[in-house]
Order: C-alpha cells, then sequence, then structure tokens
C-alpha cells in the first residue's frame, strides 16, 4: 500500500519517493508500517468453517424456495418439471450472486452467520465475475458434485487452502470468511 500525500505537510507523492520533496519527511520507514499492518490484519483473518457454511446455504434455500414457489405456482410451471427446474435454479443464482456481488460478499444466510464471500487472493470483495462464477451449482442438484469435484481435486493438494472446497470456487478463487 503506498502513500499518496505526505503524512507530515500533505504534499502529492511519486509511488517510488522515499523523501518527501517538500518537508523532506522519510516516507520508507511510514511505507513499510503500513505494509506490517496489512499483512497483521490479513493473517487474522478467520476461515467460516465447513457447518457455518452449510447453514447459511441452508437458510438462503429457504429464501430461494420462498420466492421461487409462489412465482413457479402463478406463471403456472408445476405441470413441466423441467422448466420449474430451471426457473427455480435461475432465481437461485441470481438471488445468490446479486446479494454477493452488491452486498459486500454476504447473502441473507451468510449476514445472519457473520461469514463473507471474498476473493482469495487478497481477502477483499470480489468482482461480480467472481462471484457469479462462484454461484454457478449452489441453486442446483450439481452442487454436490461441486463440492465433490473440488475435494478431489484440489482438497489433497499440499499448497491449497483447505477452506476453499467446491470446485466453482477454486474456479472463482473465492473464500468464505468471518465478517
Amino acid at each position: 500500500m503506498g502513500l499518496n500525500f505526505c503524512p507530515k505537510c500533505g504534499t502529492k507523492l511519486d509511488a517510488s519517493s522515499d523523501t518527501c520533496i517538500k518537508c523532506g519527511y522519510n516516507i520508507s520507514e511510514r511505507k513499510n508500517n503500513y505494509e506490517l499492518a496489512e499483512e497483521i490484519q490479513n493473517s487474522s483473518i478467520e476461515y467460516a468453517d465447513f457447518v457455518q457454511r452449510a447453514f447459511a446455504w441452508f437458510i438462503d434455500m429457504i429464501v430461494v424456495i420462498l420466492i421461487s414457489s409462489p412465482l413457479s405456482l402463478f406463471l403456472n410451471f408445476g405441470s413441466i418439471l423441467l422448466l420449474t427446474n430451471f426457473y427455480n435454479f435461475l432465481i437461485g443464482f441470481c438471488y445468490f450472486w446479486l446479494l454477493e456481488a452488491f452486498n459486500n460478499g454476504q447473502t441473507l444466510g451468510k449476514f445472519m452467520l457473520k461469514i463473507r464471500a471474498v476473493n482469495n487472493e487478497n481477502l477483499k470483495i470480489a468482482n461480480p465475475t467472481m462471484y457469479a462464477l462462484n454461484n454457478l451449482t449452489k441453486a442446483s442438484g450439481f452442487l454436490i458434485l461441486d463440492l465433490i469435484f473440488g475435494i478431489l481435486f484440489y482438497y489433497s493438494e499440499q499448497d491449497s487452502n483447505k477452506n476453499i472446497l467446491r470446485f466453482t470456487q477454486h474456479l472463482a478463487h473465492i473464500a468464505v470468511i468471518k465478517a
């Protein structure tokens, strides 16, 4: 993290500056302190455990069912099961994706359990494309395959993050942390 302005006199700084050109303040020491503070902050992050994540998903699926069931009856998809499943998937995908992408990585279930989905590389809010990829299977029957493939392909790797279980999470570089 670079300093944009001198903390002593407020002069605008170049990203590569070690001293302020106006007052001579030593900025390199201050930069090192910022980098150390950021490293300490990132190391104190706690990942959400499987039970928290599963319970948040369960709460979210109840919300999705409460939204999609009345709409399915209203639109009369009940007689065509394939359309009903696609419709439920579409509502579920939009629910998970929109809430995570535009609500700081939290769906209603994650909010209630005080966890959030973030970019695994910098532990900050991810971009909407990453959340879309992460949520491709959450509202479908493919979630169990996503979990199995994720465990088979990545969980056994020594350098992998053991807190990322699903295959689509690995593709999207998403982790779930305690908020």
